[in-house]
């Protein structure tokens, strides 16, 4: 049975993005980097479909969306420096974002509120962000991702990843393990679910202080998880 992907990544409008503020196309030929610093994030997609150009589109409030969306070399950067105006005038409409690069496209990401979803790619990820969540699906073989407070909802991690969360929770689920996986996630305050194949029994030995797991499966396999106060739980994927 195929692993569904997390529930925001199902709820958002793919291609359905109504009266759109900014609609951008940018030449993909070359493009390795989208670059991503906005401090009010809304709800934004990124999509690792694009052939010929890259493809911007964003909707809401004009005065909390990207003020600089443009390529500079072999990155695609997107910059708002918002939180000033999100302050004074606050936010009255849901603001959606959906960019569109080639699959190996690298993601440097920080912003301070937001829902930052993936959808695909194989380039390294690396996100900073103050509350939110990061969600989606990703083939990237090296993550990296702090959080000060929010959720983290993959599937199919196979490579090197390494997550942080002082406060919130984390799902990591995998219809397939192949033996290249390793994980490390850390919550300071919150709980983490690990959700593993059903012909998958995961072997979990005490990872540290606190509750902490390391946990193998195939040869080559690893992950360790630890929560320091919340629960730490190894699932199977029914």
């Amino acid at each position: 049975m195929p692993l569904l992907p997390p529930k925001t990544l199902t709820n958002f409008p793919i291609g359905a993005i109504k009266n759109p503020a900014i609609v951008k196309q940018i030449n993909a030929t070359g493009l390795e980097e989208l670059y991503i610093d906005v401090n009010v994030l809304g709800n934004l997609i990124i999509c690792f479909d694009a052939k010929s150009d890259a493809t911007v589109v964003s909707a809401g409030e004009e005065h909390l969306l990207p003020a600089r969306i443009e390529r500079v070399d072999r990155t695609l950067v997107i910059e708002g420096r918002n939180i000033g105006t999100y302050f004074r005038h606050r936010q009255k409409q849901k603001i959606l974002s959906e960019v569109h690069v080639p699959i190996q496209t690298k993601v440097s990401a920080s912003f301070t509120g937001g829902v930052m979803i993936l959808n695909g790619g194989e380039g390294d990820v690396a996100i900073q962000g103050q509350f939110g969540e990061v969600a989606g699906i990703t083939h990237s073989k090296n993550i990296n991702i702090q959080m000060r407070g929010g959720d983290v909802s993959l599937n199919e991690l196979s490579g090197n990843a390494s997550i942080h969360l002082s406060i919130g929770s984390a799902t990591l689920g995998w219809t397939e393990l192949r033996g290249t996986e390793q994980i490390n996630i850390q919550c300071g305050f919150g709980g983490v679910d690990l959700l593993f194949p059903p012909h998958i029994t995961p072997v979990a030995e005490p990872g540290g202080p606190f509750k902490g797991k390391k946990i193998t499966t195939l040869p080559g396999t690893n992950i360790h998880a630890r929560v320091g106060f919340g629960g730490l739980d190894l699932l199977n994927w029914v």
